[in-house]
């Protein structure tokens, strides 16, 4: 960057004093451009690569990220696949160990009946036995 002495010469008279002439300043604007701006580009490029640099670390960073969120999804769903085996499995013991009690209480309960229909008929078998040889007798015809 210039300093301010440098700024200043540059308006400074070319010539000797007399009559009036036109004035001009010499510069080289070009090269005052260049080395007036070299140190803020410089610093530029050093921003550039550093921008640059965050970028492909955040893209490395994203990249590792999603291939650990999708490990993580894998292992949660071969998870969940053999949990769901055991849970189906814990569900269908479940099930058939309902089923074994009605089973067993249903059998209970047609032992019972079975009892109690074998009662029945033990109670009322005489009775129809007489019932049916007494009708059976009254069909018969006289025995020659």
């Amino acid at each position: 960057m210039a300093s301010l002495g440098e700024i200043l010469r540059r308006f400074r008279f070319h010539g000797v004093p007399g009559a009036p002439a036109a004035a001009a300043v010499p510069t080289d604007r070009v090269g005052e451009y260049e080395v007036e701006l070299a140190p803020v580009f410089a610093a530029l490029e050093v921003a550039q690569h550093r921008a640059s640099d965050l970028v492909a670390a955040a893209a490395r960073e994203a990249t590792r990220r999603r291939a650990d969120a999708v490990e993580q999804g894998h292992r949660l769903v071969a998870d969940a696949r053999a949990g769901a085996g055991s849970a189906r499995t814990e569900g269908a013991r479940a099930i058939l160990s309902r089923a074994d009690g009605e089973r067993i209480s249903l059998l209970g309960a047609a032992a019972l009946e079975a009892d109690r229909i074998t009662g029945v008929a033990a109670e009322r078998t005489p009775t129809l036995v007489d019932h049916v040889v007494r009708w059976v007798l009254t069909l018969e015809g006289p025995r020659t």
